[in-house]
């Protein structure tokens, strides 16, 4: 919606109400794909209903939402099957009900007055036993964490926080916005940079001084994971990225900057496995080491070594023999590390 030419926030809303009778959860379930991550969720008790009204805007998503009781869950792979071109994390302001949140090891309880906050990329689950009404801000996660000036980690994730002092106001503004906005969307447009700040400036309230794990750790993870697994010739980002309990997209942002993609990482990882084979094992057959280093077929292991070290496996064995251990072999830089 426009308004001499300028761009208002885009209201959606969802009500179980315009479900067919008995198709409640079914639609709920869908409602909640779209309004945020892809998600389990069934019914606790008897008949379900639940409304959720969702504004979006350029750099936040803010909505409020009511339901009767329910359990959800995100697991490892349903993180990692997610076609999200984000993560986000998830500011929630309980107004009624109690609801509990289990993520990155920690279990907390919601009430009325507090916040809960939990990630969309950490594998996690939600348990309300009554009726309940909150608000929730969505946030980009990594532009939060770097806007606040705090390192990326599960430390603030199912943690309650007490909504008073300058938390209280901020939850108070997001409250009074998320259930006015319906009412008013040119207001709530102008106070779209206000909210963006205020949203970022709350991490840091509640995470003074928080530092996340060094993205050089993390990455170590994945290459200690690829090594473990370098058999499977299935292994693919997905399966990495689910044995982390990471999204795909945290997974590539490990590798950015090294020179190599994850995938490409993997890759280097299976030739360097094969050469050390070839060299310290001449009786293997060649088609043994492919199968054992997760080369789906002899040809593509060919093709693949062939790329990376100027000749064959057959030639670069001779050449070992030939010259012995320590020959100058081409190699692609960096493949050692």
């Amino acid at each position: 919606m426009a308004q001499d030419g300028v761009t208002l926030p885009r209201l959606t809303s969802f009500s179980t109400r315009r479900a067919p009778r008995g198709d409640e959860v079914d639609y709920w379930r869908q409602a909640r794909r779209e309004a945020y991550v892809s998600v389990r969720t069934d019914p606790v008790g008897g008949a379900f209903g639940g409304e959720i009204r969702l504004g979006r805007y350029a750099d936040f998503r803010l909505s409020t939402k009511r339901a009767r009781p329910e359990e959800v869950r995100r697991s490892a792979s349903d993180i990692a099957q997610g076609r999200e071109d984000e993560e986000y994390l998830y500011l929630v302001f309980q107004l009624s009900g109690t609801l509990l949140v289990e993520q990155a090891g920690r279990r907390t309880l919601a009430t009325p007055g507090s916040l809960v906050i939990y990630d969309s990329a950490v594998p996690f689950s939600l348990s309300t036993k009554e009726y309940y009404e909150q608000v929730v801000l969505e946030l980009p996660a990594d532009k939060a964490f770097s806007l606040a000036g705090v390192s990326r980690s599960d430390d603030l994730l199912a943690r309650t926080f007490d909504c008073d002092g300058a938390v209280g106001a901020v939850a108070a503004f997001f409250v009074n916005l998320a259930q006015g906005q319906g009412g008013d969307l040119p207001g709530a447009h102008r106070l779209e940079p206000q909210a963006s700040a205020l949203g970022t400036s709350l991490i840091g309230l509640v995470a003074p001084g928080q530092r996340g794990m060094p993205e050089s750790l993390r990455r170590g993870e994945a290459l200690a994971y690829m090594r473990a697994h370098l058999a499977d010739p299935d292994l693919d980002a997905e399966g990495i990225a689910a044995g982390l309990h990471v999204s795909r997209r945290t997974l590539f942002r490990l590798f950015e900057g090294t020179g190599e993609s994850a995938m490409g990482r993997l890759r280097s990882l299976r030739l360097k496995r094969a050469r050390v084979m070839l060299r310290t094992q001449p009786g293997k057959r060649i088609s043994a080491i492919a199968q054992e280093t997760g080369f789906s077929g002899s040809v593509q292991f060919y093709r693949a070594f062939r790329a990376m070290a100027g000749m064959t496996p057959s030639e670069y064995r001779e050449a070992g023999i030939t010259e012995g251990p320590a020959a100058a072999v081409p190699l692609v830089p960096g493949l050692e590390t």
